[in-house]
């Protein structure tokens, strides 16, 4: 059995964005649709007496989602202690990497789960860590490699970064966690096919989307972020998988926001849209 639950599901910045004033930061602000965390995941396959829970990306909002997780937070036979045992980074942006910081008070290094150019690329959070508990490195694979007793897991090499394909040996399931993809690739495109449960980047609705609130603004590819309107949502709908999740949803895109046009043709493809707190057993 696998459990999964989306500690965030907001691109960088969240919802509301400190700076917006957008449609959607003004509804959350007035508490009209639910404000969202920055985007992060937690894994697990173990018993409940004896869990061991996996992070997709340490968000810079981190330390209020593990408190509002009590499977994250430590157990009350020890001073000190957590559940979470290492943390798999899909690449290196500030929003994914910036929770490794706020980690920091322990005594054994962090293990954490990246390609040799994440782990280039945040070497400044390596030297700032190396004064406290310090980091682990660990290589990833395109082959599975076991992480417990059951649960096995490979990366997905994708440009900028990847996505990483979880399997229970005991069960079979499968889930596929590719928060940040900019293109479609035959390798994930074959991982979409043999997932029981996708969650998947829905970043922005549309290429151009943010130059609508910020003029001259990078496009979603440019960003390295495949828009949902002429990407994502087409190649979802031909997967197989018994659940598919929009998440890591910037607060620009009109799919947070019920009764729109763009919403509407997610859940009529059997598109679930992310929310903070959403639990997914399987």
């Amino acid at each position: 059995m696998i459990r999964i639950h989306i500690l965030g599901s907001a691109a960088g910045g969240g919802l509301p964005q400190w700076n917006c004033a957008c449609a959607n930061c003004e509804a959350a602000r007035a508490g009209k649709i639910a404000p969202q965390t920055q985007s992060s995941i937690a894994i697990s396959n173990d018993s409940e007496d004896q869990r061991q829970w996996f992070l997709i990306n340490a968000s810079p909002d981190l330390p209020c989602q593990i408190e509002n997780t009590p499977q994250l937070q430590p157990r009350r036979d020890s001073p000190r202690n957590t559940p979470i045992s290492a943390v798999f980074l899909t690449n290196a942006d500030i929003d994914h990497a910036l929770g490794l910081l706020l980690l920091r008070q322990d005594e054994t290094p962090l293990v954490v789960y990246a390609t040799d150019e994440t782990r280039t690329a945040l070497a400044w959070i390596d030297r700032v860590l190396a004064r406290f508990r310090g980091l682990e490195w660990r290589k990833i694979a395109a082959d599975f490699q076991p992480l417990s007793s059951s649960l096995v897991f490979r990366a997905i090499q994708l440009p900028g970064g990847v996505a990483y394909q979880f399997r229970d040996d005991t069960s079979g399931a499968t889930v596929l966690l590719a928060p940040s993809v900019g293109e479609s690739t035959d390798e994930l495109r074959n991982a979409l096919h043999k997932s029981d449960v996708v969650l998947f980047d829905g970043t922005f609705w549309s290429d151009g989307e943010l130059a609508t609130v910020r003029p001259g603004a990078r496009t979603s590819r440019e960003m390295n972020h495949l828009p949902i309107s002429d990407g994502s949502l087409d190649l979802l709908r031909q997967s197989p998988a018994r659940r598919k999740i929009f998440t890591h949803i910037n607060n620009t895109n009109p799919i947070l926001m019920p009764g729109t046009r763009e919403r509407a043709q997610v859940e009529q493809a059997g598109i679930v849209i992310a929310r903070d707190g959403l639990e997914i057993t399987l």
